[in-house]
């Protein structure tokens, strides 16, 4: 029998959708299917979630599984609503960051590489649930489990990211063109300090996997994975991971959709 899974990307905005779809399509079972939506009108038409919209998923998890969906991924790496919307629906849920924290662990210690955006989104991304707090993925990697000397946290800056100032005139006018602008940003740093990060957490934090925490850096790790010299251990993908992790929790489970879903 085939699965499902539906990537949900937590905000308004389309433009990330068929590059997603894309990606994991070609690294989940061939049996398994792959969809990819936004939330739409319902959220603003930015690249990040936004408070108040636990509803709003809640909403589209319920309406994934009484389609039929087998599995859902929250396609952002700071898992936002995991919980709530793992508690609406009775099939598997999960985000790249939980994913890749749970896989670490056939590893050993985990080096978490999380983006450092340019100053002027430091206010924006402060508001969201705790973002712009250096604490965050710190109290990530212990609320799945980790302890203290088994993760170590490192930043990469993202210097060619279009700035905040910018944002919302690109959304409007130019949405195609912000993705590829963000895409070649974030590639360009994982290419830079994200290789040099990486290195350093394995040579001075002892590191034996790395994890880029942004889903932004998805496709440019997928096209250097055939380098795995770069980075001298394994590297988890954020969104590949995810689906991973999803896929073998249906196929762990026998896939089978409650019917007290389907007719809901």
């Amino acid at each position: 029998m085939s699965q499902r899974i539906l990537l949900l990307n937590p905000w308004g905005m389309s433009y990330m959708d068929e590059p997603a779809l894309e990606l994991v399509a070609r690294h989940v079972r061939p049996d398994t299917t792959v969809e990819v939506r936004n939330l739409g009108e319902a959220a603003p038409p930015l690249p990040w979630p936004v408070e108040d919209l636990e509803a709003t998923m809640v909403a589209e998890a319920q309406r994934a599984q009484a389609e039929g969906f087998d599995g859902l991924v929250i396609a952002c790496s700071g898992d936002p609503y995991l919980k709530v919307v793992r508690e609406a629906v009775d099939i598997p849920v999960s985000a790249p960051t939980e994913a890749a924290i749970h896989l670490s662990r056939s590893f050993g210690k985990v080096a978490v590489l999380a983006r450092r955006m340019p100053d002027s989104y430091s206010a924006p991304l402060s508001r969201l649930s705790g973002r712009g707090n250096g604490d965050f993925w710190e109290d990530k990697a212990r609320e799945y489990g980790l302890a203290d000397d088994e993760f170590t946290i490192r930043r990469v800056p993202i210097t060619r990211h279009p700035e905040f100032e910018s944002l919302e005139h690109l959304t409007d006018v130019d949405p195609d063109g912000l993705r590829d602008m963000t895409l070649d940003a974030m590639t360009a740093a994982l290419l830079t300090e994200g290789v040099a990060q990486a290195k350093a957490a394995v040579q001075e934090d002892g590191a034996e996997v790395i994890y880029f925490a942004c889903t932004f850096w998805s496709r440019g790790l997928d096209e250097l994975s055939g380098n795995r010299s770069l980075f001298g251990v394994p590297v988890l993908n954020p969104l590949v991971s995810a689906a991973i992790f999803v896929e073998s929790a249906i196929i762990a489970r026998g896939h089978t959709v409650p019917t007290t879903a389907l007719s809901s």
